[in-house]
């Protein structure tokens, strides 16, 4: 492509075009650096797109569309490992030394590092130093090839003046009938080939979904185009955001984010651009995201330096954006934009000698241009230290606006929303859905219901409610969901565990006359549905509607018909005989095999032993109410049921010993809470608290609030109380 004008529509008149890729051949623009081109696609459409592009390109049979190649390297561990084998040193001894050196990303001299303070890894490098020596040139080398997961590439129609194909410009080779270049995107960067980068994204097919659900169920008529051209001011949307509501919204949905955009409280695009592009660890580190909140709220006012205003006066003084940084060097230093392109890019791969020269020609162009020579250094510090973890503007937009989309979708049609979001999500995520969900929608998840689930979720739009999938429950599978489905809609409702069994199973329970008497063809096949099948769904609460029960613990009752009807038995060890009657044996038991359920903690906690030893300690509060920023600082008494113990270290910084702690993830129903168990507390305890998950517990101690997880935590103190229920 070379672009010579632009032709305003409005006047006609023809207007040079400043394009930083402007040159001659395929390798454009004085600054010798191609762009990087990112479009995003659905997930299930991306090969639609590949088709496409090689219909457009390769025409009159000549080859121009093909895959970026892309290689694994030697790292230390793998290296270590491939040497170990070479010179015959024992499998179990190369693994031990793996062990001790941790971390995949390990480098070079975090070997010696780590020798020097280890006294297995440092006998080891001094009784096989061969090793050591062969290692050291294979590190970073090729160790297999692949394809590039997005990357594709279209070469010009020609070269030299004569018609040309890909194989003119790089090598290149098949693999499964598709054509890859030998060399990797980087590499065919530096050749000069335009690199397209045709990502195919998952939340773009969710959204979709959603786009599709609400036309349907609705009659709506929207679409992404549609959103996006409404002007991308939609209140209620932003208000959704302010108040944290952003589970399973693109790039927003993280608990530190949804923190962020509370302090920020965004109220137009440009601050959910800015929030993508600043919630970064890089970013955070450096003290932009801060120093960008703190401005836009006032409480302090942005800095400029000399002639840089206009590029970062939409950020506050904040160096946000990779362009900004072209336009500081063409503003200040006199660069051309190609240039800016080409120092953003020498910055992120740390091309130390090339920035220093192009650091000598920046200072002499803003002395030129009249920047004192102070401001120039400082402008030019900022771009180098700010430059690697800079997010380009284009691509923040893009994120923004998508997520924009997904958060309009759940603002105006949330009962939509969430039904999709359940279709993707995983377990963890779910019991956040839930918990979302009945704050700030209408929609609610019921429970799973023979005669109402299907395979996957269904909605009941008439009354918001989100029946549970049958493919949920544990060991039932999607096979087993689909006959009973089908079961359902050839015979009708099922009446009860009777009838379920009689119908599903009938072929299976037939009597025959006599051996010879063959089933019919129908009869012959498989049942994908067994007994455990069925002990699940009761468990999972699918028959209480029609068995008409009144309260979870009347299950065993089911369970007993079917195990009568079946032929199996209930074991003791199961089902003890003094748990039937409690609701919370029940419960937990649904919650265990169908991810939904709910237990009355408050009434386990009043219910329980130590309730008089917590009284005038602290006040029972239920995770829901510990997690409202209000309650900090509080003493509170939670029961809730442990679904993660773990043990970790820390270094203190007056002894210098490794000190363990504990955290625990506890739940009620919908609400989850980090627990940190502090080592006095937790030193005295330890046994017990390794031994928590899955149980159901009381536990005391004070609300804080976390910078790392951007909520509110329990933590222990040395008076704190645990039990187990």
């Amino acid at each position: 492509m070379k672009i010579e004008s632009i032709t305003k529509v409005e006047s006609l008149h023809v207007v040079k075009a400043y394009d930083c890729e402007v040159g001659d051949g395929y390798l454009q623009g004085t600054g010798k650096a191609m762009s990087d081109v990112d479009i995003d696609y659905q997930a299930d459409r991306r090969q639609e797109v590949k088709e496409y592009l090689e219909r457009r390109y390769n025409i009159g049979g000549r080859q121009r569309v093909f895959s970026a190649g892309t290689f694994s390297t030697m790292r230390l561990k793998a290296c270590l490992k491939d040497v170990c084998r070479v010179h015959k040193i024992p499998v179990s001894l190369a693994n031990y030394i793996s062990v001790i050196i941790g971390s995949s990303d390990a480098t070079w001299t975090d070997l010696f590092r780590l020798a020097a303070r280890t006294p297995k890894l440092r006998r080891f490098v001094n009784d096989y130093p061969q090793v050591i020596e062969d290692m050291r040139p294979l590190l970073g080398q090729p160790r297999s090839a692949s394809v590039h997961a997005s990357a594709i590439l279209i070469t010009p129609e020609s070269r030299d003046g004569e018609a040309a194909e890909c194989f003119d410009f790089t090598p290149v080779k098949r693999v499964d009938g598709m054509l890859v270049s030998e060399l990797d995107g980087y590499s065919l960067d530096e050749v000069g080939l335009l690199k397209n980068d045709c990502l195919g994204i998952l939340e773009l097919t969710k959204i979709q979904s959603v786009l599709n659900e609400v036309n349907r169920r609705y009659g709506a008529g929207v679409s992404f185009e549609r959103i996006v051209l409404g002007g991308l001011d939609d209140e209620k949307t932003y208000r959704l955001l302010c108040e944290g509501y952003t589970a399973n919204v693109f790039q927003l949905s993280s608990a530190g984010m949804t923190r962020y955009l509370q302090d920020m409280q965004p109220a137009a695009i440009g601050d959910l651009v800015a929030a993508n592009a600043l919630y970064r660890p890089a970013t955070l580190d450096s003290g932009a995201a801060e120093n960008y909140l703190r401005c836009r709220l006032g409480e302090v006012a942005p800095v400029y330096l000399w002639g840089t205003y206009d590029a970062l006066k939409d950020t506050y003084g904040q160096l946000i954006y990779q362009e900004q940084v072209s336009r500081l060097v063409r503003d200040v230093g006199g660069f051309s934009l190609a240039e800016g392109v080409r120092l953003v890019k020498l910055i992120s791969k740390k091309k130390v000698d090339a920035i220093h020269a192009m650091r000598e020609k920046f200072m002499a162009g803003a002395a030129e241009k009249g920047c004192p020579k102070d401001d120039a250094l400082r402008i030019w510090d900022l771009i180098e230290s700010a430059g690697s973890y800079l997010f380009n503007l284009s691509h923040a937009t893009a994120y923004a606006i998508t997520a924009y989309v997904g958060a309009w979708l759940k603002a105006n049609y949330p009962t939509a929303f969430y039904t999709v979001a359940l279709q993707y999500a995983d377990d963890r995520e779910i019991v956040t859905l839930m918990s979302e969900m009945e704050r700030c929608s209408a929609a609610r998840i019921v429970p799973p219901d023979i005669n109402r689930s299907q395979v996957q979720f269904y909605t009941d739009y008439r009354t918001d409610s989100i029946y549970w999938s049958l493919g949920r429950i544990k060991m039932v599978g999607i096979k087993t969901a689909e006959h009973i489905v089908r079961e359902r809609e050839r015979g009708g409702e099922f009446t009860g565990v009777g009838d379920f069994v009689r119908r599903i199973f009938r072929h299976r329970l037939k009597k025959y006359r006599t051996w010879e008497d063959d089933p019919s063809p129908a009869e012959a096949g498989p049942v994908p549905v067994n007994a455990r099948h069925v002990k699940h769904l009761i468990l999972a609460g699918c028959f209480d509607r029609a068995e008409g029960i009144d309260s979870v613990a009347d299950r065993y009752g089911i369970l007993q018909r079917a195990a009568a009807e079946l032929g199996f038995t209930l074991d003791e060890r199961d089902y003890p005989a003094d748990e039937i009657a409690k609701h919370h044996f029940w419960s937990r038991l649904q919650i265990a095999v169908a991810g939904i359920g709910s237990v009355d903690y408050r009434r386990i906690f009043e219910e329980s032993a130590v309730r008089p030893k917590v009284k005038g300690r602290a006040s029972y509060m239920s995770l829901h109410d510990a997690l409202v920023m209000e309650n900090e600082g509080k003493k509170v008494a939670v029961c809730a049921t442990v679904t993660d113990v773990e043990e970790l270290f820390y270094k203190d910084r007056t002894t210098g010993d490794r000190v363990a702690f504990c955290k625990m993830t506890l739940q009620q129903n919908t609400d989850t809470i980090e627990a940190v168990c502090w080592n006095d507390f937790f030193s005295a305890h330890r046994a017990e608290i390794m031994g928590l998950k899955d149980r159901i517990v009381v536990l005391t101690g004070i609300i804080k609030y976390s910078d790392f997880s951007g909520a509110n935590t329990l933590h222990t103190t040395k008076t704190s109380i645990l039990s187990q229920e």
